[in-house]
C-alpha cells in the first residue's frame, strides 16, 4: 500500500475496523495504538476511507513496525503457530471462534450468520467483545464462507433458535418475505402458514425463485390447505413448476373441488389448453366466493371472454354494495381495471383504479397506485405515472 495516498484506505486500517478484526473493544484497541505509537511502531494518519464519506484515523506500522511484525511472524512459525487465522477469520476454525464466546455473544454472531443480508450493527444486541466485524458503514460484513462454516459447525437446536429470532427480526421491519424464510428454517410451519394466510396478496405480488423455493420447503398441515395451497400453486404456476403444481391442485382437491378447478383452469392455460381450461371455468358457475369469483373473472378475460368477465364483475359489485360491507370492492374494481387494460381501454382502467383508490387499505393502495402508474404511461402521462410509481412504493 502506498502509505503517501490520503484516499482509498481500507476501513480495517481504522481504530474501529482494528478493533473488529481483533475482537477487541474500540476502548482497547486505543490503548494499544497508543502504546504503539509511543514506541514508534505505528503511524496515524487522518485520510480519506474507502466507502466512507469523510475522513477519519488510520493506522499504519512504521518501518520499525514492520520490522516488529516480521520478527513475531517468524517467531510464531518457528513455534509451529499458523498466524493467518490470526489474520483471516475465514480461516479460523468455526468450532474455536464459537467456544471463545459467551453464549450471549455466540446467540449475536450465530443472528448475523442466518441473516441473508447486510444488517446495521446497530440493530443486533450489543456484546462485551466484537465478535462480528462491519464496514465503513457499521454494516454486519460477514462472508458467505464464514456464515457457512460457523453454521456447520453450530448445533441443530442453535441454528433453529437463530432462524427463529431472525424471523423477529423482519417481523419489526415488515419484510414478510424473509420473515417467512427464517420461520420455515426455524421450523415454525405453523406460524409461517398463518403469515402466508394473512399476507397473501403480498407475496402473490412479489414472486420470485427464492419465493417458490422458501413454499417448497413448507410441507403444509392439514388445516392450513385451503389457505396456503392456493399461494403456493399460484407462485409454482408462475415460476414455470407445472408438475409441481398439477400435484398440489390433486391434493387441494380434497378440501375445495370448485377451487382445486380453479387452479387447474390457470394450469391448463399455461400448458396453452385454452379450450380445456375454459370447459373448467364454466364447470364451476358462481360461487358467491369472492376470492373464487374474482380469479374467474381473471381467467376469462385471459381466455378472452371479457364480456363474460366484466358481466360477472359487475354482478359481483352491485352484490357488495347492496351488502352494506364493501370488503373486496377495491379487488373487484382492480379486476375490472384489469379488463378494460386488456382491451386497451386504459381511460376506464384509470376510473376504475381511481374508485379503488376510495376502498382499498393501506397497502390495497400501493398496488393500486402501481397499477395506475402502468395505465397513466400507456395514455402517455409520465408525470402523472411517476407521481403514482412514487406513491405506490
Amino acid at each position: 500500500m502506498d502509505v503517501d495516498a490520503d484516499y482509498n484506505i481500507p476501513w480495517d486500517l481504522t481504530q474501529d475496523g482494528i478493533a473488529s478484526s481483533l475482537r477487541i473493544t474500540r476502548a482497547h484497541s486505543s490503548i494499544e495504538l497508543k502504546k504503539l505509537r509511543e514506541h514508534g511502531k505505528v503511524e496515524e494518519r487522518q485520510t480519506h476511507i474507502r466507502g466512507g464519506g469523510v475522513r477519519r484515523k488510520s493506522y499504519m506500522l512504521t518501518p520499525a513496525g514492520m520490522e516488529e511484525a516480521k520478527r513475531l511472524r517468524l517467531l510464531a512459525e518457528k513455534e509451529g503457530i499458523d498466524v493467518m487465522p490470526m489474520l483471516d477469520i475465514t480461516r479460523c476454525d468455526p468450532r474455536t471462534v464459537l467456544s471463545s464466546v459467551e453464549v450471549a455473544e455466540r446467540d449475536v454472531l450465530g443472528l448475523a450468520c442466518v441473516l441473508r443480508c447486510p444488517v446495521p450493527r446497530s440493530d443486533l444486541p450489543g456484546t462485551a467483545q466484537t465478535v462480528i466485524p462491519v464496514d465503513a458503514n457499521n454494516m454486519t460484513a460477514l462472508s458467505d464462507t464464514v456464515k457457512r462454516s460457523v453454521l456447520d459447525a453450530a448445533a441443530k437446536e442453535e441454528r433453529i433458535n437463530w432462524h427463529s429470532a431472525a424471523s423477529d427480526y423482519w417481523l419489526d421491519r415488515d419484510d414478510t418475505h424473509e420473515r417467512l424464510y427464517h420461520l420455515v428454517c426455524a421450523g415454525r410451519i405453523k406460524d409461517a402458514c398463518r403469515l402466508i394466510a394473512y399476507e397473501k396478496e403480498k407475496f402473490l405480488y412479489n414472486i420470485s425463485d427464492d419465493l417458490c423455493h422458501t413454499l417448497s420447503m413448507i410441507d403444509v398441515p392439514e388445516r392450513y390447505v385451503i389457505d396456503v395451497m392456493p399461494v403456493k400453486i399460484t407462485v409454482a404456476i408462475r415460476s414455470g413448476d407445472l408438475e409441481m403444481s398439477e400435484a398440489m391442485i390433486n391434493t387441494l382437491k380434497q378440501k375445495d373441488e370448485k377451487l382445486a378447478l380453479l387452479y387447474g383452469a390457470e394450469l391448463e392455460m399455461r400448458k396453452g389448453d385454452r379450450s380445456n381450461a375454459l370447459a373448467m371455468i364454466h364447470s364451476i358457475g358462481r360461487t358467491d366466493r369472492t376470492d373464487i369469483d374474482l380469479r374467474i373473472a381473471g381467467a376469462l378475460c385471459d381466455l378472452g371472454n371479457r364480456k363474460e368477465a366484466t358481466d360477472l364483475l359487475n354482478s359481483m359489485k352491485q352484490n357488495i354494495i347492496s351488502s352494506g360491507n364493501v370488503d373486496g370492492l377495491d379487488r373487484v374494481y382492480m379486476q375490472m381495471a384489469a379488463v378494460a387494460a386488456a382491451s386497451d381501454d386504459h381511460d376506464s382502467s384509470v376510473s376504475y383504479l381511481t374508485k379503488a383508490l376510495g376502498v382499498a387499505g393501506d397497502e390495497g393502495k400501493k398496488i393500486v397506485y402501481g397499477l395506475l402508474a402502468i395505465s397513466y404511461e400507456c395514455l402517455g402521462m409520465k408525470e402523472k405515472a411517476k407521481e403514482c410509481s412514487s406513491r405506490g412504493k
